[in-house]
């Protein structure tokens, strides 16, 4: 019966020191963690990843991690995933949004500022400017088309009724 224990013993010794072998391998392989998230005034997000073991922190976008394998692979699987994801919602948001509208009396039209996510300078464009653009309305999101549709129809009933009353104006 001693016998018995003792071999359950070292069995027991055995399999701690296997787990921590294990263990010491996975901590020198993740060399890397993702300690906080933030958001630029330009809206993009960025992870603020630490060398394990280190107060060596550095910044990236999801993007940038998850497109370099070799840097990937120092993450622990929990991190990969949480790379994946934010890397996933970046692709789905909006490559362009309107950051400001004002109407132009001088022109009589509204023009929208519009900042597109891999530009560091906005653009100022009409709605009929930005509806011709189709590459233009399909990078922006659902509310920000929308808005477009509305004002470029908005402006062109206007300017049909002015032309009606011109026209009517000119028959009299």
């Amino acid at each position: 019966m001693n016998n018995d224990k003792k071999t359950t013993f070292q069995d027991y010794i055995r399999w701690l020191i296997a787990q921590y072998q294990v263990l010491q391998q996975q901590t020198q392989q993740n060399a890397f963690r993702i300690v906080e998230h933030e958001t630029s005034r330009d809206g993009q997000l960025r992870l603020v990843v630490q060398v394990i073991g280190k107060s060596v922190t550095f910044k990236a976008t999801p993007h940038e991690l998850a497109a370099d394998d070799q840097l990937l692979e120092r993450f622990s699987r929990q991190d990969v995933r949480t790379i994946t994801y934010y890397a996933c919602n970046e692709l789905k948001k909006p490559k362009a949004r309107i950051i400001f509208q004002e109407f132009r009396e001088k022109i009589n039209k509204m023009i929208f500022r519009i900042h597109k996510r891999d530009s560091v300078n906005a653009i100022e464009k009409t709605a009929a400017e930005i509806s011709l653009d189709k590459t233009l309305l399909n990078e922006m999101g659902p509310e920000d088309a929308h808005l477009v549709g509305y004002t470029t129809a908005s402006e062109q009933l206007l300017s049909e009724k002015e032309q009606l009353q011109q026209f009517n104006k000119d028959q009299n």
